[in-house]
Order: C-alpha cells, then structure tokens, then sequence
C-alpha cells in the first residue's frame, strides 16, 4: 500500500458525499415522504415576505436557484441521519450551514436552522425537542432501524474511515496555506473553516516538525489502551470502546512501519499534530505510545 491508497482508504474526505449520493438515490423511495415535505415548506418558505435582514438572506438563497433546494434536502437529511447518537441542534446546523450561499457564516448558520426547522414533524423522519426554557435542543430521528437497513452500504463505509492517520510516505513540502503535507488530500495547515488565509505563516517549522520519523513503542503497545480520566456514563464507555478498537486496528497497521504525522497551526501559532487515534497531543496511552524512528542523545 502506497500513500495515496492509504488516504483513499481512510479519510473521511469522501464521507459526506458517499452518504449525500445514497440519500439522493433514495429521495424517491427511502426518503420521499420527508423529502416531499421538505420541498413544499421550503418551496413556501422561499416565497415568503419578512423583515429586512431576512428579506436579504432569502433573495440569496432564491438566487443560488431552485435546483439547488434538492441538495439542501439531502444535505438537511445527511446532517440528521450520519450518526446514531443523539445530536445538538448546534451540531446539526453546523453541518447544514456548510451548504447555504451566503459569504457571512452567521448568514449561513441562521438560514440552516431555519432550514432545518422546516423538517421537524412528530413522528416524521426527526424532531427537535426542546429543553427547558433556553436555546438547548436535540435532534430526535425516528425509524432509526429502518434507515440503517436501507442506508447499510453506506454507513458501513463510514464506520470504516477515520480521521486522516499518519503518513507512511515522507510528506509533501508545505509551500503555501493550503496544504499540510498530504498527497491527495487538500488539507490546509491552517485549523478552522473562516480561518484560513493566504498571508505568511512559519511553513519552515511545519516542514520541520512533519519530517520527524515515528514509530510505535512495542512495549507500550502491548499493554491494554485505558481512559485518561475517568468515565461516567453508557454513552460515554461505549465511545471510548469504539475508539480504542478503531485505534487498535490502526496500531496493527503501522506497528511495524515508519511513519510521519501532519502539523497544523491554529490562528495564534500553535501547532497540532493532525489525526485522532494515533497523536502526539492525545491522551496519556497515546502519548507514550509514539517513539522517535532516529533517537539522538541529549547533551
């Protein structure tokens, strides 16, 4: 396997459109009673008269044109089915927001909710509730059995990517903004989506730190992966299991090889070394669990 199979493997790069092309090959049978919904209130929604400010973000969404309402659809069905765990209202607009047209984020984020909003239906394909008095909710999807067995092909594919891992090739020489070292995968060494920027950051030292050899220890990786602090809570064990055995397929792949770690800054020059279930600023086991590949003495 060379780095480019690898990253085609593993990332979750191609998640989002995997599971958008298998909604939208469903629309007409899976989904099409929500879906059918969901064009009528948004087909209303769009032709509606407001105040000013929503006047203006409504004319942008109007504009961006009305074959663009079957993507907000299968985006608005994506953001509340890709995962079976209970969600925020935050999470699930953040993923929506990612596909409105307007250029201000907040634009984005208040014409997703709203956009969500017009999905809800008790008993339909998800709920908001609400709880207490605040702004917190949750996204309850209903007929959850029934969506898996229809949607298995593609969260089986899902369930086996990961974040981006280590890179078993020397990384790529980082020469601008927009990339972090990766051979296929356009990932920016700039963390956050209204963050990135073309103006000069210190490529030096990203090259620097991406051109460190690691390997695993083999006395640590015998030893069984534990939480770092104490957990509380089904949901909470059962995705620290999931994680430690993702993690523990990743460790049989690369114990026995060479590899390198992507760097990323974020907006105030702090570097992060990029991946999830091998990383040198994870918890306590992963930590120990990465060894320089050309050890040098200290003097």
């Amino acid at each position: 396997m060379n780095q480019a199979e690898l990253e085609a493997l593993y990332s979750q790069r191609n998640n989002h459109s995997t599971l958008h092309n298998e909604i939208k090959a469903q629309l007409e049978t899976t989904f099409k009673t929500p879906a059918l919904q969901l064009f009528l209130r948004i087909d209303q929604y769009l032709e509606g008269s407001y105040y000013e400010s929503k006047n203006k973000r409504i004319a942008e969404l109007k504009a961006a044109g009305q074959e663009q309402i079957e993507k907000w659809i299968v985006a608005i069905i994506a953001a509340a089915i890709h995962t079976k765990q209970t969600q925020t209202i935050q999470q699930v607009v953040g993923y929506v927001a990612n596909h409105m047209p307007h250029e201000n984020p907040f634009a984005c984020a208040v014409s997703a909710g709203e956009l969500l909003a017009l999905g809800h239906k008790p008993g339909g394909l998800y709920e908001i509730q609400r709880h207490g008095s605040g702004t917190s909710a949750t996204i309850q999807v209903n007929h959850w059995d029934y969506i898996e067995q229809k949607m298995l092909h593609a969260f089986t594919w899902i369930n086996d990517t990961h974040f981006n891992p280590p890179l078993i090739e020397p990384p790529k020489e980082v020469r601008n903004n927009h990339s972090c070292g990766y051979h296929t995968i356009q990932e920016p060494c700039i963390l956050g989506r209204y963050t990135l920027h073309d103006a000069k950051i210190c490529l030096d030292t990203i090259n620097e730190l991406n051109s460190i050899e690691w390997v695993l220890d083999p006395d640590v990786l015998v030893e069984p992966e534990m939480p770092g602090k104490p957990i509380t809570g089904t949901q909470a064990h059962q995705q620290f299991i999931h994680m430690a055995q993702q993690s523990r397929k990743l460790y049989q792949f690369y114990k026995d090889r060479t590899f390198w770690l992507a760097w990323q800054a974020d907006s105030r020059g702090r570097y992060y070394s990029h991946g999830y279930h091998i990383n040198l600023q994870a918890q306590e086991y992963k930590k120990a669990l990465l060894s320089f590949n050309r050890k040098e003495y200290l003097t």
